[in-house]
């Protein structure tokens, strides 16, 4: 699956007749929907670091960024969807996997000279994952709504839905805050060590 065999399907669902696109919908869904920990990490402060520091050096973090978040994703039974400027986009198929993965990531990134301090964010749901290539769907936009916009520096902050998923696995110290933001209302806890 690639990209262009994504947007040629959303193509043909978009010409589809109305009373059709259910049957449309239903394919798209079936082709490309997973049940997905989401985690989305953002690295902090990147306007002031480039203005400071420079766009090269900030580069070089970026780079430090991706040596160290994708080994730890593969670890933890993860795969990391896409890099984008300085963001990161990963999935798992467990929320414990992806828990344990942000909680090693920050560990290692606000101990590491060479990277810059990272948020992150995570949700559970079900998406349209297209392998490699972008996520779509509620999960993903509630995980990056909550590490990008929401976490402030070296926060990891999880929706509702994540923590239902982890079932038993809830960790003990989750700080719950009712959040609005783009005119949605979301619980968010933060994750503490």
């Amino acid at each position: 699956m690639d990209m262009k065999a994504f947007y040629a399907a959303i193509d043909r669902y978009a010409d589809t007749p109305a009373e059709q696109r259910a049957a449309a919908e239903a394919d798209i869904w079936q082709r490309y929907g997973v049940d997905r920990a989401v985690l989305a990490l953002d690295m902090s402060e990147f306007s002031l670091s480039v203005r400071r520091d420079g766009v090269l050096s900030y580069l070089c973090r970026i780079r430090r960024m991706h040596a160290v978040t994708e080994p730890v994703v593969l670890e933890h039974g993860g795969e990391v969807v896409k890099y984008e400027a300085d963001n990161m986009l990963a999935v798992f198929p467990d929320a414990s996997q992806a828990l344990m993965a942000a909680l090693r990531m920050r560990h290692l990134l606000m101990n590491d000279t060479q990277a810059q301090p990272v948020s992150m964010g995570l949700s559970y749901g079900r998406i349209l994952l297209i392998p490699g290539y972008d996520s779509h769907g509620d999960a993903t936009n509630v995980a990056f709504k909550l590490g990008e916009d929401v976490a402030l520096t070296g926060e990891i902050l999880a929706s509702a839905e994540f923590v239902g998923a982890l079932g038993d696995n809830r960790p003990e110290t989750l700080e719950v805050q009712t959040i609005t933001i783009s005119g949605l209302k979301l619980d968010a806890y933060r994750v503490n060590d």
